[in-house]
């Protein structure tokens, strides 16, 4: 009897680990940052492992826009695996030109913004910023 219970309760604690590791972070959402002079946002859609949405960042007091032109437009795209951080190309709308970011979750109501490849030509979107969910 002992020995049954402790191989269901392993059995259990492996069978919960797996299913643990395993869950796609969900990003779906509106995530903002704003300051005095500046706003950036990210409205992504996840569907199981793609990630896609759109962008505006606001910068030097309204000076400078690079955002969507239409709700439909697609200005942000990657995979999401069961990690804690997913890669995403984003197109500027300023050049129309690609680079690439890491979005990393911080916690349910958090994300990391952070430009690993920046696109040629002009573009107004900050290198590193943290987002929150609205």
């Amino acid at each position: 009897m002992k020995n049954k219970l402790i191989t269901l309760v392993i059995f259990a604690f492996i069978l919960f680990s797996f299913t643990e590791n395993n869950i796609l972070s969900d990003y779906s959402g509106k995530w903002q940052s704003e300051s005095a002079n500046s706003s950036f946002e990210l409205n992504l859609i996840q569907t199981n492992e793609k990630v896609r949405g759109s962008h505006c960042s606001v910068q030097l007091n309204g000076n400078r826009i690079d955002c969507f032109f239409e709700d439909t437009d697609i200005t942000i795209f990657g995979d999401a695996d069961n990690s804690d951080s997913i890669r995403v190309t984003f197109i500027s709308q300023i050049s129309q030109k690609s680079g690439i970011a890491k979005i990393k979750r911080l916690n349910t109501t958090s994300i990391e913004w952070e430009i690993l490849t920046k696109p040629q030509g002009e573009f107004y979107l900050p290198n590193k910023i943290i987002l929150t969910k609205q």
